[in-house]
């Protein structure tokens, strides 16, 4: 029997198995890295720009998105509210209904507390008091500054004529977002209209 042909065997047979294993290694840390990289991006599509959005209940509510805005549609839902992602900056419209004649300082006490909630998640959540504020489309309403964990930026309460609908919008950065991608921001707040109820 022939000892040193079997030993090169062993060691041919060795060199074998490590091969394909340290591929399948490579391709698995291939594989987990492009998952990370998807899961860090919004999960959304580009908006064309100046297209129209229409959402809430009755698609009542709109805003005209400007260039380099990205629907996130896993946060979004048509009939309740849009997430508009642009950089760092990150724009949330949502409707909400109120009985007719709701004030818009009772609406922002509204909107002031639903952000218990995240209040009562541990996450450091400051509102300023609101001023008056109007946007380009005519909706009159009220404006104040928002933070939201490391955060910042604006909120909005912008009511139609009857007090019974509004759009709340968030308007959150981080401190070193780009002056474009806030005045884009801006751009779109005075876009958002309500029609009128039919």
């Amino acid at each position: 029997m022939n000892d040193t042909g079997a030993a090169g065997n062993a060691v041919e047979g060795r060199r074998r198995i490590w091969v394909p294993l340290a591929v399948v290694g490579v391709l698995a840390a291939l594989i987990t890295a492009e998952a990370v990289f998807a899961a860090s991006q919004p999960d959304g599509v580009e908006v064309v720009p100046d297209t129209v959005i229409a959402f809430g209940p009755d698609q009542r509510a709109t805003v005209q998105v400007g260039d380099g805005w990205v629907l996130d549609s896993a946060a979004s839902d048509i009939n309740s509210r849009i997430v508009l992602v642009r950089g760092d900056t990150v724009v949330e419209l949502s409707t909400v209904t109120f009985p007719e004649g709701t004030s818009p300082g009772e609406m922002w006490n509204g909107f002031d507390r639903l952000l218990d909630i995240q209040r009562g998640q541990g996450t450091e959540v400051w509102l300023d008091s609101p001023t008056e504020y109007e946007n380009t489309a005519g909706l009159a309403g009220l404006e104040g500054k928002l933070q939201v964990g490391s955060r910042v930026g604006e909120a909005y309460v912008l009511p139609d004529d009857e007090g019974a609908t509004a759009v709340e919008a968030q308007v959150l950065a981080p401190s070193h977002a780009s002056d474009e991608d806030r005045a884009a921001a801006a751009a779109l707040i005075d876009t958002i209209a309500i029609e009128e109820a039919s």
